[in-house]
């Protein structure tokens, strides 16, 4: 006995394989890490806010990053391809609604007589009539050929958004890191003018020595050496000054001269000790817009893969179209004058080569593929991550000691100074202690800075609180 099986059951088993298609599945090789390698100065807890440049308490910076993100030009370029690609997942919607259009026209022509046979007496050589008429055509998306392309070019859209978040972190992120440098810059500018006040006092008791005669030209001539060094460095660290601020200019969108009055006010770097709440990896990390992409790269490309499943099923049309057709136009309104056609269609493409299949292998290649790349974004997002926190620690804990060298580099320096106005010291010792004071004064603000910079980085590497 044959089974039968009506139409509806057919299209449900057509219809099942391409919706298991687009499941959701679990694509990472390897479980995320339950948490951090380096916890001391981590909380569990993944309270990063959106403004999160505020916790630097900082005004200047704070209107800074907020005119970045209004006068941007790369952000308002990510914008324009944001809107581009909204309009682009919308038009893809027009394939759920059918074509309609009106067409209307007046026809007359006219033919040779000599066309027509003798024996037919006065023929009509002329024809001429009025048309208005509105036809239509529905493509009825059975087998999800046209949902599956819509969802595509909803994930692509995401995607973009998510790129456009992803923008507007990176120049937050900038500015500050701009920012903190230019003002680690003003402080070594700073401890610079300090040290030369400094050389210069001490080049004072070696010439008032000297001129007394308790005091060599030697010892002289090296106090004048570390004066004009201390000096001719100025104008090097001027240059970083400088170049910060055109960077910080560039970033949010102005010219030099319209900041560089309110960014050469030196200001000290802020407090960076503090507790960051990291959150686990495997939630801090999905809050990443890299990472967001590639999900949606991965559900895109699994759309587009059922949209080529379903090249494989016949496809149905809905096409008519109604008029009215009159060759007097009073009479056109008349219902004698109306036509009418109405054509469903059912096409299926039996044969085409091996172009549907390789289609539908391209795509499993092409969803192959972005697994493979959403893999490798969180590792290497992890990693990154890691690697942020380990400088971070690594920043803090040096200034903790740099703290200690500088205190002590002061005390070495006053005493030697103090012992060498006696005349129980060489200048040398002064020499030797002038020099190690300027580099540990110059580590702790690299330090300071770098443990910043390495909390903006970290704040970037963990989403940023989009």
């Amino acid at each position: 006995m044959t089974k039968k099986y009506s139409v509806y059951s057919v299209i449900i088993m057509l219809i099942i394989p391409l919706s298991s298609l687009t499941q959701n599945m679990n694509y990472l090789d390897r479980e995320l890490p339950s948490q951090w390698t380096n916890d001391t100065l981590f909380n569990m807890e993944y309270k990063i806010d959106t403004n999160w440049w505020t916790s630097f308490d900082d005004m200047l910076l704070d209107s800074l990053i907020r005119i970045a993100i209004s006068n941007n030009y790369s952000l308002k370029s990510a914008e324009a391809s944001l809107n581009k690609a909204y309009y682009n997942y919308k038009e893809s919607e027009n394939e759920y609604f059918p074509n309609i259009s009106l067409d209307m026209g007046y026809y007359n022509s006219g033919s040779s007589l000599n066309m027509y046979d003798n024996t037919i007496e006065n023929p009509n050589r002329y024809t001429d009539y009025m048309q208005v008429s509105m036809s239509s055509k529905w493509a009825i998306d059975i087998f999800g050929s046209v949902r599956n392309n819509v969802k595509a070019m909803k994930k692509e859209y995401m995607s973009v958004e998510a790129n456009y978040y992803n923008t507007i972190l990176n120049i937050c992120a900038e500015v500050g890191i701009a920012y903190f440098n230019l003002r680690s810059y003003q402080q070594q500018y700073d401890l610079l003018k300090e040290t030369i006040a400094s050389s210069k006092a001490i080049l004072n008791i070696t010439l008032a020595r000297y001129n007394t005669g308790l005091g060599s030209q030697l010892d002289v001539s090296q106090a004048k050496s570390v004066y004009y060094s201390s000096t001719a460095a100025l104008p090097e660290i001027q240059s970083y000054i400088t170049r910060y601020i055109n960077n910080i200019a560039l970033l949010i969108g102005v010219y030099p001269s319209d900041i560089t009055s309110i960014l050469e006010n030196h200001r000290p770097l802020p407090n960076v000790v503090r507790i960051i709440d990291a959150g686990i990896p495997a939630n801090s990390i999905r809050r990443r817009m890299d990472v967001r992409q590639a999900e949606l790269a991965i559900e895109a490309n699994s759309a587009a893969l059922g949209a080529t499943k379903a090249d494989y099923y016949p496809k149905l049309y809905l096409s008519g179209s109604f008029g009215l057709l009159s060759h007097n136009i009073e009479n056109l309104a008349d219902a004698n004058s109306m036509t009418y056609q109405f054509t469903p269609t059912l096409t299926w493409n039996i044969f085409s080569g091996f172009q549907v299949r390789n289609a539908t292998r391209k795509a499993k290649m092409t969803l192959t593929e972005s697994i493979e790349e959403y893999n490798e974004t969180i590792l290497n997002a992890v990693q990154e991550v890691e690697s942020i926190m380990n400088i971070y620690a690594n920043a803090i804990q040096a200034i903790q000691e740099y703290q200690h060298v500088v205190n002590e580099g002061i005390k070495t320096l006053n005493l030697s100074v103090d012992i060498y106005k006696q005349g129980l010291g060489t200048f040398t010792n002064v020499l030797d202690a002038q020099r190690s004071l300027l580099s540990y004064q110059n580590n702790l603000i690299s330090a300071q800075n770098s443990a910043l910079i390495s909390l903006v980085r970290l704040y970037q590497a963990l989403g940023g609180g989009w």
